[in-house]
Protein backbone atom coordinates (compact mmCIF):
# COMPACT_ATOMS: atom_id res chain seq x y z
CA UNK A 1 0.00 0.00 0.00
CA UNK A 2 1.36 3.68 -0.86
CA UNK A 3 0.01 6.73 0.83
CA UNK A 4 0.75 9.97 -0.71
CA UNK A 5 0.86 12.72 1.77
CA UNK A 6 0.81 16.67 0.71
CA UNK A 7 2.16 18.76 3.90
CA UNK A 8 2.70 22.39 3.95
CA UNK A 9 3.72 23.08 7.40
CA UNK A 10 0.37 24.43 9.30
CA UNK A 11 -1.01 22.88 12.46
CA UNK A 12 -3.48 20.65 10.09
CA UNK A 13 -0.77 19.40 8.34
CA UNK A 14 0.90 17.88 11.90
CA UNK A 15 -2.99 16.07 12.33
CA UNK A 16 -2.81 14.93 8.38
CA UNK A 17 0.78 12.95 9.91
CA UNK A 18 -0.98 11.44 12.46
CA UNK A 19 -3.71 10.69 11.25
CA UNK A 20 -1.82 8.46 8.05
CA UNK A 21 0.62 7.70 10.68
CA UNK A 22 -2.20 5.58 12.28
CA UNK A 23 -3.28 4.18 8.99
CA UNK A 24 -0.33 3.33 7.27
CA UNK A 25 1.55 1.68 10.28
CA UNK A 26 -0.81 -1.47 10.14
CA UNK A 27 -0.08 -2.26 6.96
CA UNK A 28 3.17 -0.86 6.17
CA UNK A 29 2.38 1.28 4.01
CA UNK A 30 5.20 3.16 1.56
CA UNK A 31 4.45 6.72 2.49
CA UNK A 32 5.30 9.43 -0.30
CA UNK A 33 5.94 13.04 1.78
CA UNK A 34 4.87 16.18 -0.80
CA UNK A 35 5.25 19.63 -0.32
CA UNK A 36 4.93 21.95 -3.10
CA UNK A 37 6.54 25.99 -2.54
CA UNK A 38 4.60 28.74 -5.01
CA UNK A 39 6.92 30.09 -6.90
CA UNK A 40 8.24 33.69 -5.88
CA UNK A 41 6.09 35.53 -8.73
CA UNK A 42 3.07 34.58 -7.30
CA UNK A 43 3.20 36.75 -4.53
CA UNK A 44 3.65 39.58 -6.25
CA UNK A 45 0.69 41.93 -6.97
CA UNK A 46 -1.24 42.17 -9.93
CA UNK A 47 -1.66 45.96 -10.82
CA UNK A 48 -4.08 47.44 -13.51
CA UNK A 49 -2.23 49.58 -15.94
CA UNK A 50 -3.86 52.64 -17.76
CA UNK A 51 -4.69 50.69 -20.29
CA UNK A 52 -6.75 48.29 -18.79
CA UNK A 53 -4.39 45.39 -18.65
CA UNK A 54 -3.52 43.87 -15.76
CA UNK A 55 0.59 42.86 -15.29
CA UNK A 56 2.75 41.56 -11.52
CA UNK A 57 5.13 43.25 -11.09
CA UNK A 58 8.66 41.43 -12.02
CA UNK A 59 11.32 43.08 -9.26
CA UNK A 60 14.60 41.54 -9.37
CA UNK A 61 14.46 37.94 -8.12
CA UNK A 62 15.22 37.59 -4.61
CA UNK A 63 17.27 34.44 -4.64
CA UNK A 64 18.11 34.50 -0.87
CA UNK A 65 14.59 34.28 -0.23
CA UNK A 66 13.66 31.73 -2.75
CA UNK A 67 16.75 29.55 -1.04
CA UNK A 68 15.14 30.11 2.00
CA UNK A 69 11.65 29.13 1.39
CA UNK A 70 13.04 25.65 -0.01
CA UNK A 71 15.16 24.66 2.68
CA UNK A 72 12.96 25.66 5.29
CA UNK A 73 10.60 23.20 3.47
CA UNK A 74 12.93 20.75 2.87
CA UNK A 75 13.17 20.74 6.44
CA UNK A 76 9.56 20.33 7.14
CA UNK A 77 9.81 16.98 4.66
CA UNK A 78 12.95 15.90 6.47
CA UNK A 79 11.50 16.18 10.06
CA UNK A 80 7.92 14.87 8.66
CA UNK A 81 9.67 11.57 7.44
CA UNK A 82 11.58 11.14 10.82
CA UNK A 83 8.36 10.02 12.44
CA UNK A 84 7.41 8.05 9.61
CA UNK A 85 10.69 6.33 9.49
CA UNK A 86 10.77 6.14 13.38
CA UNK A 87 7.63 4.01 12.71
CA UNK A 88 9.36 1.65 11.07
CA UNK A 89 7.93 2.28 7.43
CA UNK A 90 9.21 3.35 4.16
CA UNK A 91 9.23 6.96 3.64
CA UNK A 92 10.09 9.23 0.44
CA UNK A 93 10.36 13.03 -0.20
CA UNK A 94 9.01 15.22 -2.75
CA UNK A 95 10.15 18.45 -2.96
CA UNK A 96 8.33 20.36 -6.27
CA UNK A 97 7.99 24.26 -7.21
CA UNK A 98 4.45 25.59 -8.97
CA UNK A 99 0.98 25.50 -8.11
CA UNK A 100 0.04 23.37 -5.11
CA UNK A 101 -3.40 22.12 -6.24
CA UNK A 102 -1.93 21.35 -10.01
CA UNK A 103 1.44 19.52 -8.59
CA UNK A 104 -0.70 17.53 -6.29
CA UNK A 105 -2.77 16.06 -8.49
CA UNK A 106 0.12 15.61 -10.52
CA UNK A 107 2.49 13.33 -8.90
CA UNK A 108 -0.63 11.29 -7.86
CA UNK A 109 -1.31 10.47 -11.16
CA UNK A 110 2.67 9.54 -11.94
CA UNK A 111 2.67 7.89 -7.88
CA UNK A 112 -0.67 6.08 -8.21
CA UNK A 113 -0.91 5.88 -4.16
CA UNK A 114 -3.78 4.03 -3.12
CA UNK A 115 -4.76 7.18 -0.92
CA UNK A 116 -3.55 10.86 -1.17
CA UNK A 117 -3.75 12.64 2.26
CA UNK A 118 -4.05 16.50 2.75
CA UNK A 119 -5.22 18.26 5.36
CA UNK A 120 -8.57 21.46 5.07
CA UNK A 121 -8.28 24.91 5.77
CA UNK A 122 -11.65 24.37 7.16
CA UNK A 123 -13.38 27.11 5.08
CA UNK A 124 -17.12 27.83 4.42
CA UNK A 125 -18.91 27.99 1.40
CA UNK A 126 -18.44 32.01 1.09
CA UNK A 127 -14.92 31.52 1.37
CA UNK A 128 -14.42 28.84 -0.79
CA UNK A 129 -16.01 30.48 -3.28
CA UNK A 130 -13.63 33.73 -2.66
CA UNK A 131 -10.24 32.12 -1.82
CA UNK A 132 -10.16 28.44 -3.82
CA UNK A 133 -9.04 25.71 -1.89
CA UNK A 134 -6.51 23.33 -2.59
CA UNK A 135 -8.20 20.51 -0.92
CA UNK A 136 -11.43 21.24 -3.19
CA UNK A 137 -9.90 21.20 -6.25
CA UNK A 138 -7.46 18.38 -5.57
CA UNK A 139 -10.90 16.02 -4.13
CA UNK A 140 -12.32 16.97 -7.54
CA UNK A 141 -9.70 16.44 -10.17
CA UNK A 142 -6.52 14.06 -8.70
CA UNK A 143 -7.22 10.19 -9.87
CA UNK A 144 -6.06 9.06 -6.51
CA UNK A 145 -8.78 8.57 -3.67
CA UNK A 146 -8.77 11.63 -0.95
CA UNK A 147 -8.48 11.38 2.23
CA UNK A 148 -9.21 15.21 4.07
CA UNK A 149 -8.04 15.68 7.25
CA UNK A 150 -9.59 18.83 9.80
Amino acid sequence: MKFLVAIDGSQVSQKVVQKVLSLAVPCKAVVILLTVVEPIANYYPKVMMPTGDWVTWQGTPDIELEKTLLNSSQTLLDNAAKTFRSAGLECLTKLEIGSPRDVICSIASAETPDFLALGSRGLGTVERLMLGSVSDYVVHHSSAPVIIVR
